[in-house]
């Protein structure tokens, strides 16, 4: 009875080995793929040189090397 289990030990041992540990060794790829960080996606936000409201990039008004949020402020 006691070989018996020792053998069913030494079998699942031995599947364990070339199926899990061989592949590491081998130079392949892991069964589980690591998670990429996910990356934000956002907008620089830019501070109004006159009212220092803060207005994205893409909305912003350069004038003279200054960012504006409106025509108002920018006096376009």
């Amino acid at each position: 009875m006691i070989l018996k289990i020792l053998g069913l030990v030494a079998v699942l041992f031995l599947i364990y080995f070339f199926f899990f540990k061989m592949a590491r060794t081998n130079g392949e790829a892991p069964l589980r793929k690591p998670k990429k960080p996910k990356k934000l996606q956002g907008e620089t936000m830019l501070e109004c040189a006159k009212c220092s409201t803060f207005v994205s990039d893409k909305d912003a008004i350069i004038k003279e090397g200054q960012f504006f949020c409106s025509r108002e402020c920018a006096n376009v």
